[in-house]
């Protein structure tokens, strides 16, 4: 479990600056204010090589099951399901690892169509969407190299709860 798994490519400036004025946006589209809003967007992830695939250790990963009433993500123009006031994926797992130092979350979608890492560090918590298929999270340090996580809980969107200031990857 030692190797190199993937690192992720830093965040520009440019890419931070973008996201940093996504925010407004994204607390509309969560239809909330109470709750941190979603901070990963299609340029802010990491497609992983069927090389680094292969790497991954399915023991130290989180498999979570497919949520039923959940849209489907048709198109990759079509960013409905990260919108829940557009009837978008609101549950959501929430990870941890045994890392205080920074670590990126990545997931799998069940039949390996998508694997993903996202650009973004993380320092504890994260939460994660589900939607209409299985998938499998996981993790990575600052070095690539893939640690364990595990779930510590769950919610809604929209529900408040313990979680709602953790951030939504």
């Amino acid at each position: 479990m030692n190797e190199i798994l993937v690192v992720p490519v830093s965040l520009g400036w440019i890419t931070r600056l973008v996201n940093a004025l996504m925010v407004p946006l994204m607390y509309f589209l969560a239809g909330t204010k109470k709750e941190k809003p979603q901070h990963t967007h299609p340029w802010t992830v990491q497609c992983l090589t069927r090389r680094e695939e292969k790497l991954m250790n399915e023991l130290v990963m989180v498999h979570l099951q497919a949520v039923e009433d959940a849209i489907p993500q048709h198109k990759w123009w079509d960013p409905r399901f990260h919108m829940p006031i557009f009837t978008g994926w609101r549950q959501y797992a929430v990870l941890d690892s045994n890392l205080r130092s920074q670590w990126h979350v990545g997931w799998r979608v069940a039949g390996g169509l998508v694997t993903e890492v996202s650009r973004i560090p993380q320092v504890g918590r994260v939460r994660v969407l589900l939607g209409p298929e299985d998938v499998s999270f996981f993790g990575v340090d600052e070095q690539g190299v893939q640690i364990p996580i595990y779930k510590v809980g769950e919610g809604k969107i929209g529900d408040g709860g313990p979680f709602c200031q953790v951030t939504l990857s």
